[in-house]
């Protein structure tokens, strides 16, 4: 027989199961039905096979030559070759016909060559529809269980009963059961197979509803995509506009010396700048779910870039009266997109900077050995449980039990910041304890991303977080 290819799939299973799959065509393994009836015709015929050859040796050795014996020794022949006839022909429909009808022939003449009615063979003669209904279906089943049944009845009829007085009045009883037996264990093998037929059925009725879910539900995500993208680039237009009328205003009100319009002012630029976040953040993760981030790749000076970084975080730093510090090794370069890692560094920081008081901040850049920069930030403020850990990367998320600090936040930030991370091909976590301060280590690779996004001639930065 031929051998079977190695399949992933025998990973994790026992020696013997493993074994077994190697005499079964790949194609009757890929389908969880095939893959049941084509092991259990490998395991029966081998089975009974080699019992069968066991037996006619011995009986050859210790009887002479004879009808009986040319029979055992076709029957096993075909037996041991059912699992090559399934190989060849790719099909344990055939294979199982095959073994079907060897049971079908053999059961009658072995009982005939006993030569009594009824012999101990008999009761194997329910075994043939069950056989015959399994591998080939419920057609051939109910012929064989027809067959089967009247060949019990002639057999009765013809072969000589047993002599034992004690049988002589159950024989009809005998007939009888030996008739309706076969017939009894269709009828239930029937049902099973009308069973299970209707169970794939609406499964396969459920799988393709899915399938139709499932691809409507892209096609809605993709237009939700393209209209956040759309609807983000519209609404940046006039957000701005607010944003600097309402500076110029402000700073009138200062110069007209109106406290209560300058505090009106102060409101409506504050709102207008968080809106214009979220609208931002909107548009990078449409952006990232249409697979349409940019990168420009250059070589970035990153003690330059981190005190881009400082200088525009210290006053939020110091407005929750915290140290800011920023330690760098001065050999540090990367290649990527210096407004893109920008973009991540401040997303990181000022988030620390907003959960923590009166406490520090600290920030580390170091070149690992694996030709990698690690980025790592700590901080000393509220730290986060272990159960909202697993969830801070999640879009919309936001652990704070503080409606004000929910309130500060998009639930955004930490979501683009990781998939940024992931599409320059780095890696992002986070560890923290409560009350003790949380640490975000970031690793890129320092030579860029082995496959980097589409590059463009014009920066696709949009606005920090």
């Amino acid at each position: 027989m031929a051998p079977s290819p190695a399949h992933s799939t025998l990973e994790g299973r026992s020696p013997s199961r493993v074994a077994l799959d190697r005499l079964i065509p790949p194609e009757l393994l890929a389908n969880s039905d095939s893959r049941a009836r084509a092991r259990v015709l490998v395991t029966a015929s081998l089975g009974i096979g080699i019992l069968a050859l066991a037996l006619t040796v011995f009986r050859a050795f210790s009887f002479t030559w004879g009808l009986g014996l040319a029979v055992a020794a076709i029957d096993t022949l075909v037996l041991l070759q059912l699992p090559w006839v399934q190989w060849v022909t790719r099909s344990n429909r055939l294979a199982g016909g095959v073994l079907s009808v060897v049971l079908l022939v053999s059961f009658p003449i072995m009982h005939i060559l006993v030569g009594v009615f009824p012999a101990p063979i008999l009761f194997l003669f329910s075994l043939v529809p069950l056989v015959a209904t399994f591998f080939v279906g419920v057609r051939f089943g109910g012929i064989a269980a027809l067959t089967i049944s009247i060949t019990a009845g002639i057999l009765s009829a013809t072969l000589p009963h047993a002599a034992a007085p004690e049988l002589i009045p159950l024989m009809p009883t005998l007939t009888a059961c030996a008739v309706v037996m076969p017939l009894m264990a269709y009828v239930l093998a029937y049902f099973y197979e009308r069973s299970r037929v209707l169970n794939e059925t609406q499964l396969d009725e459920v799988n393709a509803e899915l399938e139709l879910a499932r691809a409507a539900a892209e096609t809605a995500d993709q237009r939700k995509t393209e209209f956040l993208r759309h609807m983000s680039h519209e609404l940046r237009t006039p957000l701005n506009a607010i944003l600097g009328y309402s500076e110029l205003l402000r700073e009138e009100a200062l110069d007209n010396e109106d406290p209560d319009q300058v505090t009106d002012l102060e409101h409506i630029h504050s709102a207008s700048k968080h809106l214009l976040r979220l609208i931002n953040n909107l548009l990078d993760i449409s952006r990232i779910e249409a697979d349409a981030i940019e990168f420009e790749l250059e070589d970035i000076v990153l003690p330059d870039l981190l005190d881009e970084v400082s200088s525009l975080l210290q006053p939020s730093a110091k407005s929750g009266r915290n140290s800011l510090t920023v330690e760098v090794d001065p050999e540090a370069t990367i290649r990527g997109d210096s407004q893109r890692l920008k973009q991540i560094l401040v997303n990181i920081v000022a988030n620390a900077c907003k959960f923590t008081e009166d406490g520090s901040i600290h920030v580390t850049v170091t070149i690992e050995e694996d030709d990698r920069i690690c980025f790592r930030v700590r901080d000393t403020g509220v730290g986060i449980a272990a159960d909202d850990l697993r969830q801070i990367f999640d879009p919309f998320t936001q652990v704070s039990g503080s409606r004000v600090m929910r309130e500060k936040g998009t639930g955004l930030g930490l979501t683009i910041t990781q998939k940024l991370v992931e599409l320059a091909g780095g890696s992002i976590v986070a560890e923290s304890t409560v009350g003790t301060g949380t640490t975000f280590t970031i690793r890129l690779p320092r030579r860029g991303p082995p496959q980097p996004p589409q590059q463009s001639q014009q920066s696709s930065m949009s606005s920090s977080f």
